[in-house]
């Protein structure tokens, strides 16, 4: 009769300097300083089969993740809004690297069987992703610089022009890996639908091709465009978006929305919801939603819009 081995379950809190790990077996907590040498010497202490969970952090979380998979073990990002509601859960108050460690083992410990361990994907597709994660940040940060200065009459003429001239080299990029990859086909379907310009088409086929997606209502959930629904007897919650997808995604759909509302196909679907009474913002992100699943479709389908 085989015996059962038991995997060794790590909780690990990742930062800038250092890593704090959790074994739920022993209910050790060890200081991890974030060097691929301390790292892959820690990681080959184990014996038998492991498994790790951690939240994504920046980029600080990568070298932990390379040299875990390199070693065989089991690999989970979870999500931070995941953990937030889990943490509440359990009725954890406090927030602290400790405690964030060890919330980390209990939820891959109880819940492994609803999650997915994290598969690699081929560098040039996670590099698009990157660039489409940090394009985000320089549209950010372009905007507020134009709302902080703009209160102080202080020209920042040239910054912007730099900040402009970042974002192209940023694009070109992005075209460029998107060719290399193959998707370039996937590109100009999601191009064809009114209202999606290039950055929006972009983001849509690198977020495309980071799963497998039975359909696209899985694919919506990936965005965090599905709705959350709080009912209970007489209770009537809100209804809200997930959002536990990349923001910058959802964010490019909501401008993409707004030159879709006037193309006549879409404009009497906006009108439909505008007068359920649902607010301009809702609506727009209704529309965002369904512009995503027409994206969806035609990728899957290899088709162009039908205008």
């Amino acid at each position: 009769m085989a015996n059962h081995v038991t995997k060794i379950t790590l909780g690990i809190d990742v930062a800038k300097d250092q890593h704090l790990t959790y074994n739920w077996q022993t209910g050790q907590t060890i200081r991890l300083p974030n060097d691929i040498g301390e790292i892959k010497t820690f990681l080959m202490t184990f014996h038998g089969p492991v498994r790790i969970a951690i939240e994504p952090t920046s980029s600080y979380h990568l070298i932990l993740v390379d040299e875990a998979l390199a070693l065989g073990y089991e690999v989970y990002l979870i999500n931070p809004r995941q953990l937030v509601h889990y943490r509440e859960a359990v009725n954890v108050r406090n927030k602290t690297d400790p405690l964030d460690a060890w919330l980390l083992a209990r939820y891959l410990e109880h819940e492994v069987e609803q999650l997915r361990p994290f598969q690699p994907r081929e560098p040039r597709a996670q590099r698009l992703w990157r660039l489409v994660v940090r394009r985000a940040t320089v549209v950010k940060s372009r905007q507020q610089l134009q709302q902080s200065f703009a209160e102080v009459g202080v020209s920042i003429r040239g910054v912007l022009t730099q900040l402009q001239n970042l974002l192209l080299r940023i694009d070109r990029q992005i075209l460029t890996l998107i060719r290399e990859l193959g998707w370039w086909s996937d590109y100009q379907n999601c191009l064809s639908i009114p209202g999606i310009g290039s950055a929006n088409a972009s983001a849509l086929v690198a977020a495309y091709h980071r799963g497998a997606f039975s359909g696209s209502d899985a694919f919506i959930s990936y965005l965090g465009l599905d709705v959350r629904i709080r009912e209970s007897g007489y209770f009537k919650g809100r209804r809200k978006l997930t959002k536990r997808g990349e923001p910058e995604v959802r964010r490019l759909l909501f401008c993409a929305s707004h030159a879709a509302r006037h193309y006549h196909r879409f404009a009497d679907y906006y009108q439909r919801q505008l007068d359920k009474g649902l607010s301009k913002i809702a609506v727009r992100m209704i529309l965002g939603r369904k512009l995503a699943r027409i994206a969806f479709t035609l990728m899957r389908n290899e088709e162009v819009f039908m205008k």
